[in-house]
């Protein structure tokens, strides 16, 4: 039989969350023991087909509502693979009468996701897993729509067949690309969101000579984000995205895409800490203790492939304000797992930590306004920022391209041999234009959120996830965000911020249920009860 090469395990969560204790959230923690097929259970026994499965399925939301998480309890298999980029193919069989659809974890990456099969019938789905692990876990599981475990109904499917074919190392590109893979700091963004830049979006000035060149979005259509950038001896591919960290850009299966793409003589440089750091978000926390567990799996996997990793420690927020007027590393401790692990894998890292700090220090407080997405209210008045915004942690064209050019210059001063076969396509000598002086674009009426705007819609499966940014409004407690649908005549609730929550994160995460035209807006609350001047309103399809 198929199963006869791999092992069964049996994946159960028999313990709730731990929920939330010291200001962070854990999950259910799975139960993995190996099974015995011979001895039939609840979740499996065999067929003269193959195997017949029983899975449960369900999906919990924390308290929050930003942390959510997808368990499947049924019966999987594992396979010592490598890290090595290997192709699946499974096949499922349908005993009952109405069309069901089967997913697939593999290494908790959702790689099939509601693979429709026939009642009374088989389907075959295949996949590429990139694995980042030593061994390979493959979960089967009939989707569900339930919300906690107690009102998951378990679902029968067959297994019939699973082929594994481990596919050969690529070939050197004939031009090398250089990947980035970071959060919303150093992503690219559509104009509608000018002058908002990441450096990441720049970075390819330094491989041209100062010139510009066409964005081209990847042809593998993985997020709307990832551009590239064709240069003379490298094609810059940047497929950061805003709101993701070490642990959820692999979770989410981007790292996954990413070394599906990448070859032996490619180069990838990833910058995590910022959401990390962010505890109230729980799906994208990453304690400082476990920065480097996540960190050495970037490194281990593209060791394997062959692809030149480095870690870039992350850039510097505004934080001038609160400390007399100097900048200090605002993901100090970050930087340091990061450099600490860089140092003991002797791996090449840019300490962009440091070398923004020290690059804010020196233009001072008034000039660092330039750096980051500080703009007057009608400066951008056709884009998403058009009543202004002052934000202290991302960053506009001008800064975007001087943090790119200290990316640069730290490779042209790097004695890493690794990096060497970059330096003959790097110049930093051409000038930087730099922008007028900004205004402040605080609103007339002091309680209304200035710098209201909508980032990175998605939508997926139903549900449309979005970012919202707005300015702190002083003395304010906490802010609701209220939504308005299309058959709505009043305004409602979406989400209350703790002016703590706000301070903590630029931006917001918000869901929201899609197919409908949705209008939005913030306004902030007071000690006293009270309620401020409401924000501009947003329009969106969804």
């Amino acid at each position: 039989m198929f199963y006869e090469n791999l092992t069964p395990v049996l994946v159960t969560y028999p313990n709730e969350a731990a929920g939330w204790s010291n200001g962070v959230y854990t999950e259910r923690k799975p139960v993995i023991k190996e099974a015995d097929l011979n001895a039939a259970s609840e979740f499996f026994s065999k067929t003269d087909k193959g195997l017949k499965l029983t899975s449960l399925n369900w999906t919990e939301t924390e308290v929050s509502g930003f942390g959510v998480y997808n368990y499947a309890e049924s019966l999987g298999f594992t396979k010592k693979t490598g890290l090595k980029d290997g192709k699946w193919s499974v096949t499922f069989g349908n005993p009952s009468e109405n069309e069901i659809k089967v997913s697939c974890f593999a290494n908790n990456i959702l790689k099939l996701n509601g693979v429709q099969v026939p009642a009374g019938s088989s389907a075959t789905a295949c996949f590429t897993l990139c694995s980042v692990e030593e061994e390979t876990l493959l979960q089967f599981f009939v989707s569900s729509d339930a919300k906690t475990k107690e009102s998951a109904v378990p679902s029968v499917f067959e297994l019939l067949d699973i082929n594994y074919e481990e596919l050969p190392l690529k070939a050197p590109k004939e031009k090398p690309t250089v990947f980035l893979a970071s959060d919303s700091t150093v992503q690219s963004y559509e104009r509608f969101y000018y002058p908002q830049t990441g450096w990441g979006q720049v970075l390819y000035r330094f491989f041209n000579g100062g010139k510009d060149t066409p964005e081209i979005q990847s042809p593998d259509l993985c997020y709307p984000q990832n551009h590239i950038y064709e240069t003379p001896m490298f094609n810059i591919e940047n497929r950061s995205i805003g709101a993701r960290s070490s642990r959820s850009f692999i979770n989410e299966g981007k790292w996954d895409r990413l070394l599906a793409l990448s070859a032996p003589g490619d180069f990838c440089f990833i910058q995590w800490g910022h959401n990390d750091a962010t505890a109230v978000r729980p799906n994208r926390f990453v304690s400082t203790d476990d920065f480097g567990f996540w960190l050495k799996k970037y490194i281990n996997s593209c060791r394997a492939r062959k692809v030149t990793l480095v870690l870039v420690t992350p850039i510097a927020r505004r934080n001038c304000d609160d400390h007399e007027g100097n900048f200090i590393a605002s993901f100090g401790k970050y930087r340091d797992a990061m450099v600490k692990v860089a140092e003991e894998e002797n791996v090449p890292y840019i300490d962009l930590c440091n070398l923004t700090v020290d690059y804010l220090n020196t233009i001072g407080s008034e000039e660092s306004k330039l750096i980051y997405l500080w703009a007057a209210a009608g400066a951008y008045p056709e884009g998403a920022y058009a009543d202004g915004v002052h934000d202290n942690t991302h960053l506009q064209e001008y800064g975007a391209t001087m943090f790119a050019k200290l990316v640069a210059q730290a490779i042209l001063d790097s004695d890493r041999p690794e990096l060497a076969p970059l330096k003959p396509a790097i110049t930093t000598d051409f000038k930087i234009k730099k922008p007028a002086p900004v205004a402040n674009p605080a609103p007339a009426d002091s309680t209304k959120p200035a710098g209201f705007a909508l980032q990175e819609l998605h939508i997926a499966d139903g549900v449309a996830n979005f970012l919202l940014i707005w300015n702190d409004v002083e003395g304010a407690v906490s802010y609701t965000v209220y939504r308005k649908g299309s058959v709505d005549f009043q305004f409602f609730p979406l989400k209350t911020v703790t002016a703590e929550e706000k301070k903590n994160s630029a931006v917001l995460p918000f869901t929201i249920p899609a197919s409908d035209v949705y209008q939005v807006y913030v306004a902030a609350k007071f000690a006293d009860g009270s309620e401020g001047a409401q924000s501009r309103i947003i329009e969106f399809r969804a």
